[in-house]
């Protein structure tokens, strides 16, 4: 037997029962098992089986929203006259539990936008309001598109200053086309407001950074008009500073009604906490011995960096290292911002290094940065080196000859990253390159006797970038690339870059590695323990290559490939930001590991 039974809609709100034996078949426990659509033409069984999966227990309220979710569909494809006419029940004859559902509906025609009249836009014509549009005539209309069309021409009229710019929809009539096709005149209302000037910003009290040092970084200037864009870029662009500890919301103050030419007086206030924008960085470093020639020693630097200058914004810088027993290096640079009032930044650079009690080197170097854009900025450099030989202690194989050489080049940056102290996304990209020619300042007779060049054309390209994403909540996958490369015909010993340790590759002693093209990747897990402090796992991986010594055949080429793991911490502590590392590198044990002590002392 197979009991059949009707439910008719009224406008697809009430169900009516009109046969006992289909009201007694929904009070069993049933499932529906197959839904079938009768006058459907636009929808596919796929789209059907999205509103209704079968088989599922039968509900009659879940079935009734879902008869609505599936009228909200047909409205949303332009069916707008689109009715609901019964519904069909039928029960299998030996499982009265199992229901098969046949819904009979009316599409009835199809409406799409037939015109679009704009009202109460002055500033914009109907031709710049519809390319900012996805809504267009011909086409089905989308309230959530719609909504979207709205948000992009409000944003149009932010950045012409209309901050309090509106629009709304003023009237939708209907118009029929044919028996199978009506349309819609939409009106679209616009109300564009006033023209919103920014006449000035307000600071929390008592901050050591003078005024000019935080209005010359704003991207929105007083007396400009108000643009979204740049009102979005005023709280990334001061914590990049790195003078504030934190930056709240910035905040649009209306402190004038308009004026007869429609303008509107508003301030930005800001409250800002200033942070300690001067470090000390001490490293102590312990390397093992290696018997039996050498006995362990310490290792350690200073470094001294005052980045707020009596809140003007120049910085000093002092840094002194010793990664060994016969090298030393002291360097002190500085910069000064803002050159003639223009996002023009001017560095300068001495370096003074004794290595290995075989030659000192002098550096000279200087660059101006333009930045472009917020994140991004171009720089010309210039530098000037000096090469003079220690004549002490055991003399080498391989002499070192007094040179100079005067190189200039170009770098650009890219900074995306949102805390340059502890980040948690962004990118920093640091491309630069240089070339000059290298002089030898020795005799012509001591020159033809050692068989090198008088005179050698060097390239020197450098790479870094960065890249932060967070991962899980307070988690953070680091990454860091370095490349280094001198392209010459003839790298002779002071030519040569030294990289490994603590601040390259982890797991090795400090410059332990000599080469003429290098690079590595060091690659971090953090757990962020606070705004400033996290804890790490990091797995560090290197290349190097060293030409062969044209003034020590003894001394040939080499290249290869190293790589060191370990775990970490930096922690706030009273004392200033504390990081710990310990390194295995290739062949260490657990006892031979590598132990790093770092001390960031804020002020």
């Amino acid at each position: 037997m197979t009991i059949v039974g009707a439910w008719s809609l009224c406008e697809g709100v009430s169900v009516v029962r009109p046969n006992e034996s289909a009201a007694q078949v929904q009070n069993q426990t049933t499932t529906l098992k197959s839904v079938q659509l009768h006058g459907a033409k636009e929808m596919t069984n796929a789209e059907l089986k999205t509103v209704f999966p079968t088989p599922a227990p039968f509900d009659s309220l879940a079935f009734q929203a879902q008869l609505d979710e599936l009228k909200k569909r047909y409205i949303r494809s332009g069916y707008y006259d689109v009715r609901i006419d019964s519904v069909r029940w039928r029960a299998e004859p030996e499982a009265y539990q199992n229901l098969h559902a046949e819904i009979f509906l009316s599409e009835g025609p199809i409406t799409k936008i037939s015109q679009i009249h704009f009202s109460g836009n002055r500033l914009l014509s109907e031709n710049e309001l519809r390319l900012l549009m996805q809504t267009h005539e011909g086409e089905v209309l989308n309230g959530q598109v719609l909504e979207k069309d709205f948000d992009a021409i409000l944003a149009r009229y932010e950045t012409l200053g209309r901050a309090f710019a509106k629009i709304s929809i003023a009237a939708i009539e209907r118009i029929a086309n044919s028996a199978t096709e009506a349309g819609l005149r939409l009106h679209l209302a616009i109300h564009e407001g006033a023209w919103v000037k920014i006449a000035g910003y307000k600071f929390s009290d008592s901050l050591n950074t003078q005024h000019e040092t935080i209005l010359r970084e704003l991207p929105l200037k007083v007396g400009e008009g108000y643009n979204e864009e740049k009102f979005s870029q005023i709280k990334p662009r001061l914590e990049r500073l790195g003078f504030f500890e934190r930056v709240s919301e910035p905040e649009l103050l209306i402190v004038q009604k308009p004026t007869q030419d429609d303008t509107l007086q508003a301030i930005i206030k800001l409250d800002l906490v200033e942070g300690n924008a001067n470090t000390f960085d001490g490293i102590l470093g312990y390397q093992p011995p290696i018997p039996p020639e050498e006995s362990g020693f310490l290792t350690g630097l200073v470094n001294i960096s005052l980045r707020n200058l009596f809140g003007s914004g120049r910085r000093l810088g002092v840094r002194w290292q010793r990664p060994n027993n016969f090298t030393q290096e002291l360097r002190v640079d500085y910069q000064e911002p803002w050159i003639l009032g223009l996002p023009l930044n001017a560095s300068f650079e001495a370096m003074q290094l004794q290595q290995d009690s075989s030659f000192s080197q002098l550096l000279l170097a200087g660059n101006l940065a333009y930045r472009l854009s917020e994140n991004f900025s171009v720089a010309a450099l210039i530098q000037i080196e000096r090469i003079n030989p220690i004549i002490q202690g055991v003399r080498r194989q391989d002499p070192i000859l007094q040179s100079g050489i005067l190189l200039t080049g170009v770098g650009i940056m890219y900074d995306t990253r949102d805390y340059p102290l502890n980040p948690t996304s962004g990118v920093l990209l640091r491309n630069e390159y240089r070339i000059g020619t290298k002089t030898i300042n020795a005799p012509d007779s001591l020159v033809a006797a050692l068989q090198v060049r008088q005179s050698v054309v060097q390239q020197r390209i450098g790479v870094e970038v960065e890249w932060y994403q967070p991962t899980f909540l307070r988690q953070v996958l680091a990454l860091r690339v370095v490349g280094t490369a001198l392209l010459a015909e003839e790298v002779q010993f002071s030519d040569l870059f030294r990289f490994g340790g603590a601040q390259s590759l982890r797991g090795y002693r400090e410059q332990e590695f000599l080469a003429s093209r290098y690079g590595f990747a060091n690659i971090e897990y953090r757990l962020q323990l606070s705004r400033k402090s996290f804890a790490f796992l990091f797995y560090d991986v290197g290349y190097f290559f060293k030409p062969q010594n044209p003034l020590n055949v003894l001394d040939t080429a080499r290249e290869g490939w190293r790589q060191g793991v370990g775990i970490g911490a930096r922690l706030d502590t009273p004392l200033g930001l504390l990081g710990v590392s310990y390194a295995l590198g290739e062949g260490d044990t657990l006892l031979r590991g590598k132990v790093h002590v770092n001390l960031i002392n804020l002020f």
